[in-house]
């Protein structure tokens, strides 16, 4: 679970949890529930907690991460035909942005070669 792997990353740099969540503007409480598998993940979550331990998102982001889908996403509604449409409009939003270079343009590529992985089990 990523919230275990993220606690062993944090005990392993002798950093509390307090001083984790004073970082990443939240409460103990709170980030408590980040560490116990409690509280989903989010991209953000990852950037901050990765700048506050000092590692990669990748680091976080090894082996067993889990993404969960939206609450909006109906699996039913998903055909191929909406999926190149919304990898056109997000190929359209990278070629728009500037940046060249950003410490979450990892996350994407790890997703996209998850994405790679089921696209060669499919059919």
């Amino acid at each position: 679970m990523p919230g275990t792997l993220i606690k062993q990353i944090r005990e392993q740099k002798k950093i509390t949890q307090e001083e984790v969540a004073r970082h990443i503007g939240m409460s103990q409480n709170a980030y408590s529930k980040i560490e116990n598998n409690v509280t989903q993940l989010t991209i953000n979550h990852i950037k901050l907690i990765s700048k506050a331990l000092e590692v990669s998102p990748l680091e976080l982001l090894r082996d067993d991460f889990e993404i969960h889908r939206p609450l909006s996403l109906h699996a039913q509604s998903i055909t191929k035909d909406v999926l190149t449409m919304n990898m056109k409009a997000l190929l359209e939003k990278l070629e728009q942005n500037p940046v060249e270079r950003h410490e979450l343009y990892p996350i994407l590529m790890y997703e996209l070669q998850a994405a790679d992985n089921i696209l060669s089990h499919v059919g």
